[in-house]
């Protein structure tokens, strides 16, 4: 049988960033390709004149991105995350018009929401509308981070909790969290996947000359955005600290955002300039290049669920030195697979980074096998095929 998923996310590839939320666009295909059927609605901010979102009011509304129909919705929100204990309300007085223009050429069976807060809150609005069943995703900074805020958004998100009929964590640490919201909560850890055939273990010499990198330098490699949550800081205090040890020693940074300026300059304070490069975002079909040409990953963060990076990376046969927060310890086997430190500990990662750069390099080639193996099992194929079980016993308690 197959089923019509409505999906909102506020977390997807868009114009103006085309690299967010890129694993709930890999669910969506993954789902697709078993038979899914799926439609897409984006909510993007819209604030009057406001000119760092002047972008999304350029967007292209309605697009198809790798088969998957998307349409983003214009919705109200404040600059600098003002009022966010009220983006809830926002994106369901969006969102209404939005799923009325659409339903008669898809009448959806489920709601599929991507954060408990603010989307799921929406998606358990919606619910009483539409009388459909609602699955929210929590991934992460909704649940550690988000409620934290203040005690409205604390109140709202279990008020989503309660809402929702099912809770699907990508790590079980985010599902003990929930649960001490909201203790009655359906939930279950299901956890994210990697593509096999785009992440994949390739020459690390050809990817370095594909990319037009130096081939005898010793690269550590960051992946993701620039923000506060991922501690960056912290990585490149530690990486200063090793850096005069050799050399040949270098980091790249992949990704960005608003601490980038702040971090040009801990760099130049650090006396590491000619050892660190900050490449900006890089396309989605260029990242397994970039991890084949490392010969190390490192993962600073202070909050996560289950970092994409970290699937990614293993499934390119390439260790991590990762911090111990969210689910990565549920899949980083600390010791076999990479390293694992405690977040904000600087000297923890310098001496994570030293010992398999500098002492001991000959770990790498063998924690990487072991991180291959590992992977096998976290495909986003098995991750939609688990999914789709969970859609089907949803409609069928609906059903009866």
């Amino acid at each position: 049988m197959s089923y019509r998923v409505l999906v909102i996310s506020h977390m997807y590839p868009n114009e103006v960033n085309p690299m967010s939320g890129i694993f709930v666009h890999n669910e969506c295909k993954a789902l697709q390709q078993q038979g899914v059927n799926i439609k897409v609605l984006s909510p993007i901010p819209c604030f009057p004149l406001y000119p760092k979102w002047q972008g999304y009011r350029q967007m292209t509304l309605e697009v198809e991105r790798e088969g998957i129909p998307v349409t983003y919705v214009p919705t109200r929100m404040f600059p600098g995350g003002f009022f966010f204990f009220t983006y809830g309300e926002l994106y369901l007085k969006a969102l209404i018009p939005a799923i009325k223009k659409i339903q008669s050429d898809f009448p959806f069976d489920l709601l599929h929401c991507h954060t408990i807060f603010p989307d799921g809150y929406a998606g358990g609005k919606l619910k009483q509308i539409f009388h459909v069943p609602v699955v929210s995703t929590i991934h992460g900074s909704d649940i550690m981070l988000y409620p934290k805020r203040n005690r409205a958004t604390y109140n709202k998100t279990v008020q989503a909790l309660e809402m929702v009929d099912q809770v699907v964590t990508v790590s079980q640490r985010l599902l003990t969290e929930a649960t001490k919201m909201f203790p009655q909560v359906t939930g279950e850890t299901i956890y994210n996947g990697f593509d096999p055939e785009r992440f994949t273990p390739i020459d690390q010499q050809e990817a370095r000359k594909s990319l037009q990198l130096p081939e005898n330098k010793k690269i550590l490699l960051f992946v993701g955005n620039l923000y506060p949550v991922k501690g960056v800081p912290f990585l490149l205090q530690a990486f200063g600290k090793i850096a005069a040890k050799d050399a040949n020693l270098h980091l790249y940074l992949i990704g960005d955002g608003p601490l980038r300026p702040t971090l040009n300059r801990l760099v130049r304070e650090l006396g590491i300039t000619n050892q660190v490069s900050f490449m900006g975002r890089r396309p989605y079909d260029e990242i397994p290049l970039w991890i084949n040409s490392a010969d190390l990953l490192a993962l600073s963060s202070l909050s996560e669920g289950l970092p994409s990076i970290l699937l990614e990376s293993m499934g390119c046969a390439k260790p991590m030195v990762a911090t111990n927060v969210g689910g990565i310890s549920e899949v980083l086997q600390d010791g076999q697979t990479g390293l694992l430190v405690e977040p904000r500990h600087v000297e923890q990662l310098a001496g994570a980074f030293q010992r398999l750069l500098i002492d001991e390099p000959k770990l790498l080639s063998e924690m990487g096998r072991k991180a291959y193996q590992a992977s096998q099992t976290l495909t986003w194929f098995q991750h939609a095929t688990r999914m789709k079980q969970l859609y089907q016993q949803l409609l069928s308690m609906k059903a009866t």
